[in-house]
């Protein structure tokens, strides 16, 4: 797990290629959670909407705090 948190460091600096990585780790999740949707028009909405609610989700995660076992090591 300590990659996606560096992606997603790299990612909130601009790096879109690290932005990238990042959405496409979590696109088999949106495939699964997509096939909810009755129709394929609805499915593709819902995929694109869950790809946009990962980018906000990178924006807002912050990677200041010091992580769970950073704390446990103390």
């Amino acid at each position: 797990m300590s990659s996606v948190y560096k992606l997603v460091q790299t990612g909130k600096k601009g790096n879109e290629t690290a932005t990238s990585k990042v959405v496409s780790l979590f696109i088999p999740k949106v495939k699964k959670e997509s096939q909810l949707a009755h129709s394929f028009e609805e499915r593709e909405d819902l995929e694109q909407e869950l790809q946009i609610q990962i980018l906000k989700a990178i924006n807002r995660f912050d990677t200041s705090a010091p992580g769970f076992w950073d704390l446990i090591k103390k």
